[in-house]
């Protein structure tokens, strides 16, 4: 991501910005990266998408969570270490805690990151050295309230997913669940988020946290991305084999 005509741009504003007064509805974004240099970059090529704004920005998780609240923004964009501050092991579910939908803006671009910022319940995913056209069509399709990846990882998880021996019988790991512990298993592989899987079979999220723990003990999974590749696999890469209640 380089330097554009009108150099790097505020590196931080704790306060925010007002939304501008122009007709029409503009995307709020919020932007969150704890490095000066990506931050500044994004700024700059944020404000360069048409009918967008960056309202705000921040610096490390707390304000983010506290900006997202004040601002009530469209869209986060988040770098990586904002969305999985402790690496690909430890998960944060920072989507659930922000408010506007997130697109992480990824540092390095590896199969492995990808699956982690999915399980984290991310609605979009741009690496850094995606062009300005990919974030500006991130940033439209998830303030519109569906998800973006860029082509070319499109075309990366199609081809893995082929690389896929898919199967029709249940496995055995299935077994050591309950029918609805199945089913979470099989949503968290789908890349849902505790708010979605509730969403999806109509419990609280309370519930659903309480059914993610017990797969994990269950099946001795370290967390979320673990149970996610796990799906994947066992051949169960989308919810067709969810049991039908």
């Amino acid at each position: 991501m380089g330097q554009t005509s009108s150099g790097w741009l505020v590196p931080h504003r704790p306060c925010g910005a007002p939304p501008a007064d122009e007709p029409g509805a503009r995307v709020r974004i919020l932007l969150a990266e704890d490095r000066d240099v990506y931050r500044e970059g994004l700024f700059v090529l944020l404000s360069e998408i048409a009918n967008a704004e960056v309202v705000g920005t921040a610096v490390d998780r707390k304000e983010l969570v506290h900006q997202s609240t004040r601002l009530s923004p469209d869209v986060v964009v988040a770098g990586t270490s904002l969305v999985l501050p402790d690496g690909l092991p430890a998960l944060s579910r920072l989507p659930e805690a922000v408010s506007g939908n997130t697109v992480m803006a990824a540092e390095r671009d590896t199969d492995e990151l990808l699956s982690a910022a999915l399980a984290a319940g991310v609605h979009g995913y741009v690496p850094l050295s995606s062009p300005r056209e990919d974030f500006d069509a991130a940033i439209q399709a998830v303030a519109a309230g569906g998800g973006f990846l860029p082509t070319h990882v499109t075309r990366r998880l199609v081809r893995n997913f082929h690389l896929v021996p898919r199967r029709t019988d249940r496995p055995a790991e299935l077994e050591l669940l309950s029918e609805r512990e199945q089913q979470v298993f099989l949503l968290v592989g789908d890349g849902r988020s505790n708010r979605e899987i509730a969403r999806t079979l109509r419990v609280s999220e309370a519930t659903v946290k309480s059914h993610v723990s017990r797969v994990l003990a269950k099946l001795e999974l370290r967390d979320r991305v673990h149970a996610a590749q796990l799906v994947w696999r066992l051949g169960l890469g989308s919810p067709s084999l969810l049991p039908q209640t």
